[in-house]
């Protein structure tokens, strides 16, 4: 059996509220029941799992979400600077998020208990046996560089591998950022080596913005809720999401002063992405409109009808069609039955030699456009009884065919090699990668 789970962004917890508490215990006891459920086979009887493999797909801590980052500095910057804040927060993250990571060690090392089966392969109450789980951890935007910091955690004593890519028995997974322009750095930015805008928005929009005094005002768990809002909303849905909120406010004063604030953030925003020598150049050099104008003006536009999910894309919104979705994935080779991506995908088609694509961190609507169903997609149901997790997907093989998707968490969509195909094939998305051996 196999577990994929991606983005839960543990911050330092300076900028915005973490992970719930006892969310590790929860996943773990989650994992241990999906575990004895797919010990039934086809045919009715049942016989334990021989191993669990439960991979991160990236994004597990997130480097950009600390207070740290609002003086001068900036984490892509290559100061002496830079790099001490840098420390520092990757330090606070890591203590931040220790219960996760001793949740992940007790997994690593202990594995899981399931009913042990008997000669009729029937479950047999009370009796258990251990199944050996292997933990791997992968890269993803967010924290980028991990594998530089996988010293500080105990990974090689404990088993915990770390790495940009992970694969075993016809399933393949990365984090899959590298395609998503929204993270290509400008190269040829006056630094050398400038933000991707996705960087630039967190640091210097989302995290300045949620630290104002308008924000602070709010009740807490109002402020928690709003905040998550935000930091799961497509770039091109922020302004979209805080006019829900203006819209939804009972007091119209505080909804005001929101908007103003907001504005104001989104101003200095376009300020600091044009000191930072974002522009239409580089990433975006075939655009024929300045992004950081185009979006600076989005965020700006307020009175726009405030929608639920991501803009559609293959509409006139040029903006849309070019920040709005992730192009195809040319990578691994032919044979490979599935590929998992731990990137907020929403929208995608089928990779060079891969007969699905499974896209974890779907949001809502991710399986139609403003023309209909998308060919090829469908979004896998949840299991309504499951505690929420950050998305998680579960594969099991039972001795038949193409191993099956369910989820733990929030929507996982699935491309079949039906699926869209667009023009742009860019660069391999594992180029360089490090891949996990799986046993």
């Amino acid at each position: 059996m196999i577990v994929v789970t991606a983005n839960w962004e543990i911050g330092d917890g300076s900028l915005w509220p973490g992970l719930a508490a006892g969310i590790m215990a929860r996943f773990r006891a989650e994992v241990a029941r999906a575990a004895l459920r797919a010990g039934w086979q086809n045919d009715g009887r049942y016989e334990p799992v021989p191993r669990v493999d439960v991979v991160f797909a990236g994004d597990t801590f997130d480097w950009l979400a600390s207070r740290e980052w609002l003086g001068s500095s900036r984490p892509w910057q290559a100061t002496a600077k830079a790099r001490a804040i840098h420390e520092r927060v990757v330090v606070g993250t890591l203590r931040a998020g220790r219960g996760v990571i001793r949740g992940m060690l007790a997994l690593a090392r202990r594995g899981i208990d399931v009913s042990r089966a008997d000669r009729h392969g029937r479950p047999i109450p009370g009796a258990l046996v251990r199944v050996p789980v292997g933990l791997s951890i992968l890269e993803g935007n967010l924290d980028a560089g991990l594998g530089r910091e996988a010293a500080r955690m105990p990974a090689e004593r404990t088993g915990i591998a770390v790495g940009a890519a992970w694969e075993a028995r016809g399933i393949r997974v990365t984090h899959g950022d590298g395609t998503d322009p929204i993270w290509m750095v400008d190269r040829v930015s006056p630094s050398g080596g400038g933000p991707s805008l996705g960087e630039i928005l967190r640091v210097d929009l989302l995290a300045r913005f949620a630290t104002s005094p308008a924000i602070a005002a709010i009740d807490p768990d109002a402020r928690r809720r709003f905040l998550a809002a935000l930091r799961g909303a497509h770039p091109l849905a922020l302004g979209d999401t805080v006019a829900a909120w203006c819209v939804a406010s009972r007091d119209p004063a505080m909804a005001g002063v929101m908007r103003d604030e907001w504005l104001r953030s989104v101003a200095a925003w376009h300020r600091a992405a044009r000191g930072s020598g974002l522009s239409a150049a580089g990433t975006w050099s075939e655009a024929s409109f300045d992004v950081v104008d185009a979006l600076a003006g989005r965020l700006s536009t307020l009175d726009r009808l405030a929608s639920a999910g991501r803009p559609p894309t293959g509409t006139v919104d040029h903006l849309a069609d070019l920040l709005g979705a992730s192009p195809p994935i040319a990578t691994v080779g032919a044979g490979c039955g599935c590929l998992v991506l731990g990137h907020a995908a929403i929208d995608a088609s089928s990779p060079l030699g891969t007969n699905r694509v499974i896209g974890l961190g779907a949001r809502s609507g991710v399986d139609r456009d403003r023309d209909g169903v998308l060919p090829g997609v469908r979004e896998i149901a949840l299991h309504p009884s499951t505690p929420r997790f950050p998305v998680t997907a579960l594969f099991t093989d039972r001795g038949e065919g193409p191993m099956a998707v369910s989820s733990l968490g929030d929507p996982v969509a699935e491309w079949a090699e039906t699926g869209r195909q667009r023009g742009w094939s860019p660069r391999r998305a594992d180029a360089g990668a490090w891949v996990v051996e799986a046993a």
